[in-house]
């Protein structure tokens, strides 16, 4: 017999390794789509991210220190994506609540600081013990860094930030894990969230600002500006401490003696800057003698101006004291006016809370 066939064992052999390559092959470019899959987002790809986060916020709440380093505030601010403001903050000493709506800024603060904010010589009658609304003007307080703090401005911010060279780091937020991502001009603290990261804080060195973030969406939002316009519902009994009415001229008719009233009348002259519905509320007082005589009584009276053209008030002070003075032998008495000039007329208050329909 002839010798026996030859085995194909090397094209086996050949087969089982070219496939063991192949599987080899297909594992590593397997490996290395899970890697570059998984890669952590650089810090321009987490602003990005955040950024399209706020650009639906309804509003947000910031709680730290704003403004200058001499005349800063510190507290809590809840912003709307209009620039509306509502907070509770100290400034140069004093709590106050700060409403600002558009063009109107308001201030809720103790007895005190509208004694340091009134230009008179006395204290006004209408001021309480407590806490009390009241107009600012709008340089009274820096707010220059609410254009910086709205939602799609703050967004805006993130988005121009990630042309700059950045910087990141782990750190911890309220004893949350966040990322903090700085440039030159800010720093932003994100959750550590690689797909859906959120704004924690916010540092800027100009206008300065340093404060923890809350976002706020949905319901959340809408609660604050429904907060906001019942505050501006607060403000019907707010005054105006720096509109100075004064009297023009008074009418010096003597009372009569023995009489149980005197009528006092006086030509108030507004505030110079009167365009629009505005309500005076005038305050007229007698004294004995002199100036800072005795009192003899005084009475109130409301007028609505909208210029500065002068008008005519009058109204009677009764009382004991009155009819004690016109009974005896004193025959002397001086007249004097304070005001309370309204902060917000009903139609302000309707304009203001009007302006919240687009928040």
């Amino acid at each position: 017999m002839g010798p026996p066939p030859k085995r194909s064992g090397g094209a086996i052999i050949a087969l089982i390794v070219g496939g063991a390559l192949v599987l080899v092959l297909l594992i590593a470019v397997a490996l290395v789509i899970v890697v570059r899959g998984g890669s952590e987002p650089t810090p321009a790809e987490r602003l990005r991210a955040a950024a399209g986060g706020l650009s639906s916020a309804r509003a947000m709440t910031f709680k730290g220190s704003f403004g200058t380093t001499t005349s800063g505030l510190n507290g809590e601010l809840k912003i709307t994506k209009g620039g509306r403001i509502l907070g509770d903050v100290t400034a140069d000493g004093s709590q106050m609540t700060l409403l600002s709506v558009d063009d109107d800024l308001f201030v809720k603060a103790n007895r005190s600081y509208w004694e340091r904010q009134t230009s008179l010589l006395t204290t006004p009658y209408y001021l309480k013990d407590g806490q009390q609304w009241g107009r600012v003007s709008t340089t009274e307080i820096d707010l220059s860094f609410k254009r910086k703090l709205t939602p799609a401005a703050l967004a805006s911010e993130m988005r121009s930030n990630t042309s700059y060279r950045l910087t990141e780091r782990e750190t911890t937020v309220g004893g949350r894990k966040a990322v903090r991502v700085a440039s030159s001009l800010a720093s932003f603290y994100l959750t550590d969230d690689d797909d859906h990261p959120e704004l924690l804080r916010y540092e800027s060195s100009y206008p300065r600002v340093a404060a923890d973030v809350t976002v706020r969406s949905g319901s959340a939002g809408y609660a604050t500006v429904t907060e906001i316009r019942n505050r501006i519902g607060e403000l019907k009994d707010s005054f105006d401490v720096h509109s100075l009415p004064s009297i023009a001229s008074w009418d010096d008719t003597p009372c009569k003696a023995n009489s149980n009233s005197c009528r006092v009348r006086g030509q108030v002259r507004p505030p110079v800057d009167t365009t629009s519905s505005t309500t005076i509320e005038v305050r007229f007082t007698l004294r004995a003698g002199t100036t800072t005589g005795r009192e003899l009584g005084n009475c109130t009276k409301s007028i609505t101006v909208s210029s500065s053209t002068p008008q005519w008030v009058a109204c009677d002070v009764t009382g004991s004291a009155w009819r004690s003075f016109s009974r005896g032998s004193e025959t002397r008495y001086y007249m004097s006016a304070q005001f309370k000039v309204s902060g917000a007329s009903d139609s302000d208050i309707q304009r203001m809370q009007a302006a919240l329909d687009q928040e």
